[in-house]
């Protein structure tokens, strides 16, 4: 990888007292870009634009018509996500994330625009911020343009509950409910005496089955490495490891199929911390894509 550091000439320099990407442990994929909202608003951020390149080995770096775009608002909150692969206008294999908020600024809805059409994700939360049930529609578009939403009739595809247990003073659990009332899955987090989550444990109840998630830290407390067990009955994971700078700015992120490394991540910044650009070296064919941020300041 340090041969591409060299053939981009880019320069990493680092200094911000917050980071503008954030790794924590959960539930959601760990490869999706994260936006820290203190460090998007205290900087002025409204959107980071993302173009994507490809270096193969013996040949020059190509530009691939790829984008992701993402907007905040001024509490330096994900509004909105773009991710287009293809010309601008054709619409092939878009989709588009549009984010709503409480007052609490959890969030409440997401509304996907993708070839399918549209689908919310809607989320109603108790006292304490937790979900306690999500509802998953299809929504019909009636406007002849896909990306303006007149919307008709709305089709419920799934709709969870969940209800919360504490186990003890380290322990949480997260029951679902399905239709009929019952329970089928229980959700167990557990932390360590310091506040820090250290697994999480899904039991489904019908047939037994259990998948696991762990989560190791570093010296200053910042994840440095998550464990996905998909099936507890059988000897194969994922892990994801991270390295840090001095400031806190994660710089480079590992991803193995069980003992095999699938790829590698270098994150790139300038003199400000701001994301200029995160690299990926596919270990198998020796690629290299090249996804290059600018910023836009309000």
């Amino acid at each position: 990888m340090k041969r591409l550091l060299i053939l981009l000439a880019f320069a990493a320099t680092f200094g911000a007292e917050a980071q503008v990407l954030l790794i924590q442990p959960g539930t959601d994929d760990p490869g999706e870009l994260r936006f820290n909202p203190q460090f998007i608003a205290r900087n002025r951020i409204a959107s980071m634009v993302g173009e994507q390149s490809v270096k193969r080995d013996n040949r020059p770096m190509l530009a691939r018509p790829e984008k992701h775009v993402y907007r905040f608002d001024e509490q330096g909150r994900t509004i909105y996500a773009n991710h287009s692969f293809g010309q601008p206008g054709t619409g092939r294999d878009t989709a588009s994330t549009l984010y709503t908020f409480n007052d609490q600024g959890a969030v409440t809805r997401r509304l996907r625009n993708d070839l399918s059409g549209y689908f919310g994700y809607d989320v109603v939360r108790d006292e304490q911020g937790r979900p306690i049930r999500e509802t998953f529609t299809r929504i019909e578009n009636l406007s002849t343009n896909r990306y303006e939403l007149n919307p008709g009739a709305v089709t419920e595809i799934s709709d969870e509950h969940f209800r919360y247990e504490t186990v003890n003073d380290t322990v949480w659990k997260r029951v679902y409910i399905n239709s009929l009332g019952l329970p089928y899955r229980e959700q167990v987090h557990t932390s360590d005496h310091l506040g820090y989550l250290r697994s999480i444990e899904d039991r489904y109840l019908v047939n037994s089955r259990r998948s696991r998630i762990t989560f190791g830290y570093d010296e200053k407390g910042r994840l440095a490495e998550r464990i996905e067990q998909p099936d507890l009955a059988q000897q194969r994971y994922l892990r994801r490891t991270w390295r840090y700078d001095a400031s806190g700015n994660v710089v480079e992120g590992s991803l193995f199929h069980d003992e095999r490394q699938i790829n590698r991540d270098e994150f790139l910044y300038d003199e400000n911390g701001l994301l200029k650009a995160r690299l990926t070296l596919d270990i198998a064919t020796n690629n290299i894509e090249v996804l290059k941020f600018r910023t836009e300041r309000r």
